[in-house]
Order: structure tokens, then sequence, then C-alpha cells
């Protein structure tokens, strides 16, 4: 019996602890759950934006940079008018293992039948490339 009390005294603080732990840490959300309209909203359009990623970089670099939805930095604005939707999406393209290229606006117009448009696509700010990366640079981006 002293034995079983012992091996409690021993137990029992050290379950204590791991559950107040437990309780205490709060658990952590990929950044796709934290706004699930948001995600909604750049999944669909994340073809149209690889899309002009594509078009406006294929004068500049030998590899076209990617842009995933589920990856930040992404700032997205939405104003909802009667007849159509504007979608503002600042965004950050990258190439291979997430090397950001630079930092680019684009301006999007949905209707109410779902067809989207493209009204602006502006390149605000260039990333330097590393080292090994500068061999797909074709053009400055300015």
């Amino acid at each position: 019996m002293e034995v079983f009390l012992m091996w409690w005294r021993g137990i029992l603080p050290c379950t204590i602890l791991i559950l107040g732990l437990l309780v205490w840490i709060q658990p952590t959300y990929a950044r796709s759950n934290s706004n699930q309209n948001e995600r909604l909203i750049l999944t669909l359009l994340a073809p149209k934006i690889q899309e002009q990623i594509n078009e406006f970089y294929k004068e500049r670099l030998t590899v076209s940079p990617t842009f995933s939805p589920l990856l930040g930095p992404v700032d997205l604005v939405v104003e909802y008018f009667n007849s159509h939707i504007i979608v503002n999406l600042t965004m950050t393209p990258y190439v291979g293992p997430h090397l950001d290229v630079g930092i680019d606006a684009i301006k999007f117009r949905i209707d109410n039948s779902g067809t989207v448009e493209v009204l602006e696509y502006k390149h605000i700010k260039d990333y330097e490339l590393l080292p090994n990366w500068k061999h797909i640079i074709k053009t400055s981006f300015n």
C-alpha cells in the first residue's frame, strides 16, 4: 500500500500539470481557417489570379511565379454593390520554395451572373531573388 501511495503522489501532480497545460495551450489553426469567406473568394479567383501573374511576369522571368490562396501575405478587400462585386487583392507571388518575387495588386469586378473581369493589375514592389535564382530574370520589373 505504501508503494502505491508513493506512486500516486508522483503521478497525480504530473497528471494535473499535463491537464493544466492542455487547457492553457490553445490550438493554432492555419491562416486558411481564420476567414472562410476569404478562402472561398481566393480559391474561386485563383485561376484568374494565376492567369494575370503569368501574363505580367512572362516578359520578366523565365519561370512563372505561383500564387497560393492558402499562403500569405494576402490583403483582400471586397466591396458589394447591387449589380456587382469589386474585389481588391494584394498578394505576394513566389517562385521555387516560396521565394517572394514582389508584391502585386489586382482589382476584379464580378457581376451578378458570375462573370469575372480584371479591371487592373499593378506591380507594387520587387523583391531581390537569391543568387542561385537570379538566372530566371529576363528583364527588370520596373
